[in-house]
């Protein structure tokens, strides 16, 4: 190196004569490394061969397991529900079975049994007194509290005819010990 160079650089002499000498050292020491890993591959291979160990197969991509795993998946899900449907399928009761057969009118008169009609007339008032109940509204009761209790369940509808059998304007507007109609149709 240049004296002008290592005046710049701020490196002494001394500095550039260790490194020198580490370069060297490296050299010869790499060159010894060389030779030396070249007589353990030799000696590595030559074990090899007198185990006779045969090189490995490559094992499958992850893509074949993933895929094969994914058939598989997709054939036990169609068997699982293929065997489920037909215990549903068995285990509900045709149509068929469920009704009986229908005799004859024939049959029937055969059995001289004489079906006598109802009177009309008689029935209807029997129908009337059912189709409309009367409720005292209690504290805490709402229209859709005594539609539920009354019908089973909440519907609008059921609701409207409770309005239209009462006169109300307003559905909210209960107070207690008030009378309601509620039509049972």
């Amino acid at each position: 190196m240049k004296s002008t160079t290592l005046r710049r650089s701020n490196i002494t002499r001394e500095k550039v004569a260790m490194m020198e000498a580490l370069n060297r050292y490296n050299r010869q020491h790499q060159e010894e490394d060389f030779y030396k890993s070249q007589n353990k591959t030799r000696e590595l291979d030559v074990l090899w061969q007198s185990f006779g160990v045969r090189p490995q197969r490559s094992e499958k991509a992850p893509q074949v397991y993933f895929v094969t795993g994914l058939v598989f998946g997709v054939i036990i899900t169609l068997v699982i529900t293929t065997v489920l449907s037909l215990l549903i399928n068995l285990s509900t009761p045709k149509d068929d079975m469920a009704v009986p057969a229908k005799k004859s009118v024939v049959a029937e008169t055969n059995s001289k049994i004489a079906f006598i009609p109802a009177d009309s007339t008689a029935v209807k008032p029997a129908v009337s007194a059912v189709r409309n109940q009367e409720y005292t509204v209690k504290a805490g009761d709402t229209l859709e509290s005594i539609v539920i209790r009354f019908y089973g369940s909440f519907d609008m509808r059921k609701v409207n005819a409770i309005q239209e059998a009462n006169k109300m304007a307003n559905p909210n507007a209960l107070s207690i010990g008030q009378k309601l109609i509620i039509p049972m149709n």
